[in-house]
Protein backbone atom coordinates (compact mmCIF):
# COMPACT_ATOMS: atom_id res chain seq x y z
CA UNK A 1 0.00 0.00 0.00
CA UNK A 2 1.63 3.42 -0.80
CA UNK A 3 0.42 6.77 0.60
CA UNK A 4 -1.79 7.69 -2.26
CA UNK A 5 -3.87 4.49 -1.93
CA UNK A 6 -4.07 5.31 2.08
CA UNK A 7 -5.56 8.48 1.54
CA UNK A 8 -8.03 7.16 -0.64
CA UNK A 9 -9.32 4.69 1.88
CA UNK A 10 -9.45 7.07 4.15
CA UNK A 11 -11.56 9.29 1.52
CA UNK A 12 -13.69 6.29 1.37
CA UNK A 13 -14.51 5.65 5.00
CA UNK A 14 -15.29 9.91 5.01
CA UNK A 15 -17.53 9.57 2.12
CA UNK A 16 -19.66 6.86 3.40
CA UNK A 17 -19.72 8.52 6.77
CA UNK A 18 -21.35 11.60 4.62
CA UNK A 19 -24.00 9.45 3.02
CA UNK A 20 -24.98 7.56 5.99
CA UNK A 21 -25.21 11.12 8.24
CA UNK A 22 -27.13 12.90 5.06
CA UNK A 23 -24.37 15.16 4.84
CA UNK A 24 -22.97 18.05 2.55
CA UNK A 25 -19.28 17.35 3.74
CA UNK A 26 -16.85 17.13 6.54
CA UNK A 27 -14.70 19.77 8.49
CA UNK A 28 -11.38 18.14 10.49
CA UNK A 29 -9.44 20.27 12.25
CA UNK A 30 -8.56 18.39 15.30
CA UNK A 31 -4.72 17.46 15.11
CA UNK A 32 -5.12 13.60 15.79
CA UNK A 33 -8.04 13.60 12.52
CA UNK A 34 -5.37 15.94 10.18
CA UNK A 35 -2.57 13.37 11.08
CA UNK A 36 -5.14 10.58 10.01
CA UNK A 37 -5.88 11.78 6.83
CA UNK A 38 -2.31 13.32 6.11
CA UNK A 39 -1.52 9.57 6.23
CA UNK A 40 2.07 9.69 7.40
CA UNK A 41 5.52 10.25 5.37
CA UNK A 42 5.77 10.25 1.95
CA UNK A 43 6.69 6.91 0.28
CA UNK A 44 10.12 6.22 -0.05
CA UNK A 45 10.73 8.39 3.23
CA UNK A 46 12.66 6.85 6.13
CA UNK A 47 10.46 6.03 8.95
CA UNK A 48 13.36 8.00 11.05
CA UNK A 49 12.40 11.74 8.95
CA UNK A 50 10.65 14.01 11.31
CA UNK A 51 8.58 15.08 8.61
CA UNK A 52 5.49 13.83 7.47
CA UNK A 53 1.71 14.85 8.56
CA UNK A 54 2.16 17.16 11.15
CA UNK A 55 -0.28 20.41 11.31
CA UNK A 56 0.75 21.68 14.52
CA UNK A 57 3.04 24.79 15.46
CA UNK A 58 1.88 25.00 19.01
CA UNK A 59 1.85 21.49 20.83
CA UNK A 60 -0.51 22.64 23.07
CA UNK A 61 -3.50 23.40 20.91
CA UNK A 62 -6.16 20.46 19.83
CA UNK A 63 -6.23 21.97 16.33
CA UNK A 64 -3.17 22.78 14.06
CA UNK A 65 -2.69 25.35 11.93
CA UNK A 66 -5.12 23.83 8.67
CA UNK A 67 -8.37 21.99 7.97
CA UNK A 68 -9.74 19.50 6.07
CA UNK A 69 -12.41 20.40 4.11
CA UNK A 70 -13.86 16.52 2.84
CA UNK A 71 -16.30 16.35 0.28
CA UNK A 72 -17.70 13.37 -1.84
CA UNK A 73 -15.49 14.88 -4.49
CA UNK A 74 -12.34 16.02 -3.04
CA UNK A 75 -10.02 17.08 -0.27
CA UNK A 76 -9.14 20.21 0.15
CA UNK A 77 -6.35 21.67 2.82
CA UNK A 78 -7.69 24.99 3.94
CA UNK A 79 -4.82 27.07 5.60
CA UNK A 80 -2.82 30.70 5.67
CA UNK A 81 -0.33 31.80 3.92
CA UNK A 82 2.50 31.53 6.48
CA UNK A 83 1.82 27.82 6.33
CA UNK A 84 1.42 27.00 2.80
CA UNK A 85 4.96 26.27 1.64
CA UNK A 86 5.99 23.77 4.24
CA UNK A 87 2.51 21.99 4.31
CA UNK A 88 3.11 21.23 0.87
CA UNK A 89 7.04 20.65 0.77
CA UNK A 90 6.70 18.82 3.79
CA UNK A 91 3.99 17.77 5.15
CA UNK A 92 1.44 16.56 2.42
CA UNK A 93 3.65 16.46 -0.84
CA UNK A 94 2.21 14.06 -3.23
CA UNK A 95 -1.11 13.84 -1.88
CA UNK A 96 -4.64 14.29 -4.41
CA UNK A 97 -5.42 17.90 -2.46
CA UNK A 98 -7.41 21.56 -3.54
CA UNK A 99 -6.03 24.13 -1.76
CA UNK A 100 -7.07 26.79 -0.26
CA UNK A 101 -4.76 29.67 1.55
CA UNK A 102 -5.91 32.29 2.67
CA UNK A 103 -3.75 35.95 3.84
CA UNK A 104 -2.99 35.13 7.40
CA UNK A 105 -4.88 38.47 9.00
CA UNK A 106 -8.31 37.54 6.78
CA UNK A 107 -8.52 33.70 7.78
CA UNK A 108 -11.53 32.44 7.37
CA UNK A 109 -12.04 28.87 8.02
CA UNK A 110 -15.92 28.98 7.38
CA UNK A 111 -15.55 30.98 4.13
CA UNK A 112 -13.06 28.58 2.98
CA UNK A 113 -15.58 25.56 4.20
CA UNK A 114 -18.59 27.01 1.91
CA UNK A 115 -15.88 27.82 -0.85
CA UNK A 116 -14.41 24.19 -1.11
CA UNK A 117 -17.93 22.17 -1.18
CA UNK A 118 -19.72 21.86 -4.79
CA UNK A 119 -23.07 23.56 -4.67
CA UNK A 120 -24.08 25.42 -1.61
CA UNK A 121 -23.70 23.06 1.62
CA UNK A 122 -26.89 22.67 3.86
CA UNK A 123 -25.73 20.32 6.46
CA UNK A 124 -21.82 19.63 7.45
CA UNK A 125 -20.36 17.53 10.48
CA UNK A 126 -17.04 18.67 12.25
CA UNK A 127 -14.89 17.16 14.83
CA UNK A 128 -14.49 20.02 16.54
CA UNK A 129 -18.08 21.54 16.55
CA UNK A 130 -17.47 24.06 18.98
CA UNK A 131 -19.96 27.52 19.42
CA UNK A 132 -18.05 29.80 17.73
CA UNK A 133 -17.96 27.92 14.37
CA UNK A 134 -21.88 26.63 14.68
CA UNK A 135 -22.61 29.98 15.19
CA UNK A 136 -20.24 31.49 12.30
CA UNK A 137 -22.11 28.32 9.84
CA UNK A 138 -25.41 29.14 10.63
CA UNK A 139 -25.03 32.54 9.67
CA UNK A 140 -24.67 31.25 5.99
CA UNK A 141 -27.64 29.04 6.11
CA UNK A 142 -25.32 25.89 7.00
CA UNK A 143 -26.29 23.40 9.88
CA UNK A 144 -23.58 21.42 11.70
CA UNK A 145 -22.90 18.45 13.50
CA UNK A 146 -21.13 17.38 15.95
CA UNK A 147 -19.55 13.65 15.29
CA UNK A 148 -16.04 13.57 16.62
CA UNK A 149 -16.80 10.18 18.06
CA UNK A 150 -18.42 8.75 14.52
CA UNK A 151 -15.18 10.13 13.30
CA UNK A 152 -13.55 8.88 16.02
CA UNK A 153 -14.74 5.25 14.25
CA UNK A 154 -13.65 5.70 10.90
CA UNK A 155 -9.76 5.91 11.99
CA UNK A 156 -10.33 2.73 14.29
CA UNK A 157 -9.17 0.20 12.25
CA UNK A 158 -5.66 0.77 11.01
CA UNK A 159 -4.68 -0.10 7.12
CA UNK A 160 -1.40 -2.17 6.55
CA UNK A 161 0.72 1.37 6.05
CA UNK A 162 -0.08 2.08 9.13
CA UNK A 163 0.49 -0.71 10.92
CA UNK A 164 3.61 -0.55 9.40
CA UNK A 165 4.64 2.65 10.51
CA UNK A 166 3.12 1.96 14.18
CA UNK A 167 5.18 -1.34 14.64
CA UNK A 168 8.43 1.05 13.77
CA UNK A 169 7.05 3.92 16.48
CA UNK A 170 6.19 1.06 18.72
CA UNK A 171 9.63 -0.86 18.60
CA UNK A 172 11.42 2.71 18.66
CA UNK A 173 9.27 3.69 21.56
CA UNK A 174 10.62 0.25 24.00
CA UNK A 175 14.36 0.61 22.49
CA UNK A 176 14.52 4.51 23.88
CA UNK A 177 12.68 3.43 27.12
CA UNK A 178 15.76 0.64 27.64
CA UNK A 179 18.24 2.92 27.16
CA UNK A 180 17.07 5.36 29.24
CA UNK A 181 16.41 3.73 32.35
CA UNK A 182 19.36 1.33 32.20
CA UNK A 183 21.25 4.65 32.38
CA UNK A 184 18.97 5.33 35.66
CA UNK A 185 21.38 5.87 39.06
CA UNK A 186 20.50 6.42 42.42
CA UNK A 187 20.42 9.67 42.61
CA UNK A 188 19.37 10.69 39.42
CA UNK A 189 16.53 13.11 39.51
CA UNK A 190 13.13 12.69 37.76
CA UNK A 191 13.60 15.35 35.60
CA UNK A 192 16.86 14.26 33.95
CA UNK A 193 14.97 11.49 32.78
CA UNK A 194 12.10 13.23 31.50
CA UNK A 195 14.54 15.34 29.78
CA UNK A 196 17.15 12.25 28.51
CA UNK A 197 14.02 10.53 27.30
CA UNK A 198 12.83 13.93 25.26
CA UNK A 199 16.43 14.18 23.81
CA UNK A 200 16.84 10.50 22.42
CA UNK A 201 13.31 10.54 21.40
CA UNK A 202 13.31 13.37 19.42
CA UNK A 203 16.20 12.55 17.44
CA UNK A 204 13.62 10.00 15.56
CA UNK A 205 10.88 12.61 15.60
CA UNK A 206 9.01 11.28 18.32
CA UNK A 207 7.10 13.46 20.67
CA UNK A 208 6.98 12.51 23.99
CA UNK A 209 3.04 13.26 25.63
CA UNK A 210 3.01 12.46 28.76
CA UNK A 211 6.35 12.87 31.16
CA UNK A 212 5.86 10.43 34.23
CA UNK A 213 8.60 9.82 36.01
CA UNK A 214 6.80 8.66 39.56
CA UNK A 215 9.75 7.59 42.35
CA UNK A 216 10.07 5.81 45.79
CA UNK A 217 7.39 6.63 48.24
CA UNK A 218 5.18 8.45 45.75
CA UNK A 219 4.86 5.84 43.63
CA UNK A 220 2.13 4.64 46.41
CA UNK A 221 0.24 7.60 46.13
CA UNK A 222 0.30 8.99 42.64
CA UNK A 223 -1.20 6.84 39.92
CA UNK A 224 -0.24 9.80 37.51
CA UNK A 225 2.98 10.96 38.95
CA UNK A 226 4.17 13.37 37.20
CA UNK A 227 8.10 14.33 37.07
CA UNK A 228 9.01 16.08 40.15
CA UNK A 229 12.84 17.46 41.21
CA UNK A 230 13.01 14.58 43.28
CA UNK A 231 15.79 12.13 43.09
CA UNK A 232 15.46 8.45 42.62
CA UNK A 233 16.59 6.67 45.41
CA UNK A 234 15.13 2.71 45.33
CA UNK A 235 12.60 2.42 42.55
CA UNK A 236 10.97 4.37 39.55
CA UNK A 237 8.01 4.21 37.28
CA UNK A 238 8.79 5.54 33.47
CA UNK A 239 5.60 5.87 31.56
CA UNK A 240 6.01 6.55 27.68
CA UNK A 241 3.17 7.84 25.50
CA UNK A 242 5.58 8.46 22.40
CA UNK A 243 4.00 10.29 19.08
CA UNK A 244 4.28 10.40 15.60
CA UNK A 245 2.26 10.85 12.28
CA UNK A 246 -0.60 11.05 15.40
CA UNK A 247 0.05 7.67 16.26
CA UNK A 248 0.68 7.52 19.92
CA UNK A 249 2.79 4.57 21.37
CA UNK A 250 1.84 3.98 25.51
CA UNK A 251 3.84 1.98 27.72
CA UNK A 252 4.94 1.69 31.48
CA UNK A 253 8.20 0.30 32.59
CA UNK A 254 9.19 -0.28 36.23
CA UNK A 255 13.11 0.01 37.42
CA UNK A 256 14.50 -0.57 40.80
CA UNK A 257 18.06 -0.58 42.06
CA UNK A 258 19.54 -4.07 43.42
CA UNK A 259 17.18 -7.24 43.47
CA UNK A 260 13.82 -6.53 43.65
CA UNK A 261 11.71 -7.65 46.99
CA UNK A 262 9.96 -10.83 46.72
CA UNK A 263 6.64 -8.42 48.07
CA UNK A 264 7.33 -5.86 45.25
CA UNK A 265 7.92 -8.22 41.91
CA UNK A 266 4.85 -10.65 43.13
CA UNK A 267 2.49 -7.31 43.21
CA UNK A 268 3.70 -6.28 40.40
CA UNK A 269 3.76 -10.06 38.47
CA UNK A 270 0.04 -10.39 39.66
CA UNK A 271 -0.67 -6.92 37.48
CA UNK A 272 1.25 -8.21 34.81
CA UNK A 273 -0.94 -11.48 34.42
CA UNK A 274 -3.64 -9.14 34.67
CA UNK A 275 -3.02 -7.23 32.11
CA UNK A 276 -1.98 -10.67 29.72
CA UNK A 277 -5.41 -12.05 30.58
CA UNK A 278 -7.10 -8.55 29.61
CA UNK A 279 -5.17 -8.56 26.52
CA UNK A 280 -6.37 -11.92 25.36
CA UNK A 281 -9.74 -11.16 25.71
CA UNK A 282 -9.34 -8.25 23.29
CA UNK A 283 -10.74 -9.93 20.09
CA UNK A 284 -12.43 -8.91 17.12
CA UNK A 285 -16.38 -8.87 17.84
CA UNK A 286 -16.06 -8.62 21.69
CA UNK A 287 -17.75 -6.20 23.51
CA UNK A 288 -15.88 -3.65 25.32
CA UNK A 289 -17.74 -3.55 28.22
CA UNK A 290 -17.64 -6.96 28.22
CA UNK A 291 -13.96 -6.87 28.49
CA UNK A 292 -14.30 -4.58 31.46
CA UNK A 293 -17.04 -6.81 33.72
CA UNK A 294 -15.82 -10.30 32.84
CA UNK A 295 -12.40 -10.20 32.87
CA UNK A 296 -11.25 -7.26 34.43
CA UNK A 297 -12.74 -6.93 37.37
CA UNK A 298 -12.82 -10.74 37.82
CA UNK A 299 -9.19 -10.31 37.44
CA UNK A 300 -8.28 -7.42 40.18
CA UNK A 301 -10.76 -9.61 42.91
CA UNK A 302 -8.58 -12.94 41.57
CA UNK A 303 -4.99 -11.19 42.83
CA UNK A 304 -6.85 -10.11 46.56
CA UNK A 305 -8.14 -6.85 45.37
CA UNK A 306 -11.58 -6.43 44.06
CA UNK A 307 -12.18 -2.85 44.37
CA UNK A 308 -8.56 -1.38 42.92
CA UNK A 309 -10.19 -0.81 39.56
CA UNK A 310 -11.59 2.34 40.53
CA UNK A 311 -8.69 3.69 41.86
CA UNK A 312 -7.46 4.39 38.43
CA UNK A 313 -9.03 4.09 34.53
CA UNK A 314 -8.01 1.14 33.01
CA UNK A 315 -7.03 2.32 29.56
CA UNK A 316 -8.93 0.99 26.24
CA UNK A 317 -8.49 1.71 22.75
CA UNK A 318 -5.96 4.10 21.38
CA UNK A 319 -4.04 4.83 18.06
CA UNK A 320 -4.60 8.77 17.32
CA UNK A 321 -5.13 9.73 21.13
CA UNK A 322 -3.49 8.37 23.53
CA UNK A 323 -6.90 7.15 24.54
CA UNK A 324 -9.81 6.99 22.25
CA UNK A 325 -11.90 5.37 24.56
CA UNK A 326 -11.08 4.49 28.63
CA UNK A 327 -13.41 1.62 28.77
CA UNK A 328 -15.87 1.57 31.84
CA UNK A 329 -18.59 -1.08 32.51
CA UNK A 330 -20.77 0.82 30.34
CA UNK A 331 -18.95 1.99 27.45
CA UNK A 332 -20.68 0.55 24.52
CA UNK A 333 -18.93 -0.61 21.33
CA UNK A 334 -16.76 -3.49 19.61
CA UNK A 335 -13.67 -4.30 19.16
CA UNK A 336 -12.11 -4.24 15.84
CA UNK A 337 -10.18 -6.07 13.71
CA UNK A 338 -6.64 -4.09 13.40
CA UNK A 339 -7.21 -1.43 16.17
CA UNK A 340 -4.69 -0.71 19.05
CA UNK A 341 -5.08 -1.12 22.82
CA UNK A 342 -3.22 -0.33 25.50
CA UNK A 343 -4.96 -1.58 28.95
CA UNK A 344 -3.17 -0.21 32.18
CA UNK A 345 -4.08 -2.27 35.03
CA UNK A 346 -2.25 -1.12 38.38
CA UNK A 347 -1.75 -1.41 41.97
CA UNK A 348 -0.04 1.27 44.27
CA UNK A 349 3.35 0.75 43.38
CA UNK A 350 3.00 -1.59 40.41
CA UNK A 351 1.69 -0.90 36.84
CA UNK A 352 1.66 -3.47 33.59
CA UNK A 353 0.91 -0.80 29.95
CA UNK A 354 1.99 -1.61 26.44
CA UNK A 355 -0.01 -0.67 23.43
CA UNK A 356 -1.24 -3.86 21.45
CA UNK A 357 -3.30 -4.50 17.79
CA UNK A 358 -5.61 -7.08 18.12
CA UNK A 359 -6.33 -9.46 15.07
CA UNK A 360 -7.66 -13.15 14.67
CA UNK A 361 -4.25 -14.51 15.73
CA UNK A 362 -4.72 -12.51 19.37
CA UNK A 363 -2.80 -9.66 20.15
CA UNK A 364 0.16 -8.24 18.56
CA UNK A 365 2.37 -6.29 21.21
CA UNK A 366 4.16 -3.02 19.35
CA UNK A 367 6.00 -1.88 22.25
CA UNK A 368 8.63 -4.48 23.37
CA UNK A 369 12.12 -4.65 23.39
CA UNK A 370 14.12 -8.12 23.74
CA UNK A 371 16.92 -6.62 26.64
CA UNK A 372 13.96 -5.46 28.85
CA UNK A 373 13.54 -9.02 31.27
CA UNK A 374 9.95 -10.48 30.78
CA UNK A 375 7.65 -13.09 33.38
CA UNK A 376 8.05 -16.40 31.80
CA UNK A 377 4.20 -16.96 32.22
CA UNK A 378 2.71 -13.85 30.55
CA UNK A 379 5.43 -12.76 28.78
CA UNK A 380 4.82 -8.90 30.04
CA UNK A 381 7.85 -6.99 30.84
CA UNK A 382 9.23 -7.48 34.97
CA UNK A 383 10.98 -5.06 36.86
CA UNK A 384 14.10 -4.02 35.77
CA UNK A 385 16.94 -4.45 38.22
CA UNK A 386 20.10 -2.23 38.33
CA UNK A 387 22.75 -3.71 40.35
CA UNK A 388 23.47 -2.71 43.67
CA UNK A 389 21.65 0.40 44.97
Amino acid sequence: MDRATEFRAKHERIVGLLDQAGLDGLLLRSRANLSWLGSGPADGASLESVQGSRSEIWHQSDTGVMAFVVSRERVTLVTENIELPRLLRDEFSDLDLDVVAQPWHESDVVGATIESMPGQPRIIASDLADAPLLQALQRHGVSLLDLREEIMQLRASLLPRELERYRWLGATAARVMTEVCRDVRPGTPESAVVAEAHRQLHSFGIAQEVDIVCADGRLWQDRHGLYSDRRIERMAMVVFCAHKWGLVANLTRMIHFGPVPDALSDRHRSVANLDRRIMDATRPGAALADIFTNTLIPGYAGIGEPDAWRDHHQGGSTGYSGRDQRVTPTTEGIVQTNQAFAWNPSLPGAKSEDTFVVSERGADVLTLDDRWPRYEESGRPAILSLGTP
